[in-house]
């Protein structure tokens, strides 16, 4: 982060109401800085997301499309698509530990600064990586 710069902001979310709450804020940073923003979706556990148990291996990248189109509509709600374009919204669904997306994420991305809303003991677990591992600037949101 050169000379104390915000070009790229990163907020991380789940399917839940505290990811609106970080949206909204992690909206309001990026515009203030003129940032681009990212918005990595973790799901630990994909059929821990409300998908039955019933589906096949085969059929994963279908449950993963599908919970990827679910995000991606609450953030349609949250961020008007003509805002995501002009914020240059980035949006990323992966699945696994959300500590190690993040910190692989901002990594890949050179992300500037990440926001962390405090959900869970794995949102506490992935702001501890990120202060640890991570090479950004970490806010905390309660």
């Amino acid at each position: 982060m050169p000379d104390g710069e915000m070009r790229e902001i990163l907020v991380h979310g789940g399917p839940d109401e505290a990811f609106d709450r970080a949206v909204v804020f992690a909206r309001r940073m990026a515009e203030s800085f003129g940032a681009r923003l990212h918005v990595l979706y973790t799901v630990g556990e994909p059929l821990s997301a409300g998908w039955t148990a019933e589906v096949s291996a085969v059929r994963l990248p279908e449950v993963h499309d599908a919970m990827a189109t679910e995000a991606q509509e609450r953030l349609a709600s949250l961020i008007p698509l003509e805002d995501q374009e002009r914020l240059g919204v980035e949006f990323v669904l992966r699945t696994g530990p959300a500590a190690e997306e993040l910190v692989r994420y901002t990594t890949e991305e050179k992300v500037d600064l990440a926001i962390v809303q405090l959900r869970s003991d794995d949102d506490t677990g992935a702001a501890h990586a990120l202060l640890e591992h991570g090479r950004c600037a970490v806010l905390v949101l309660r």
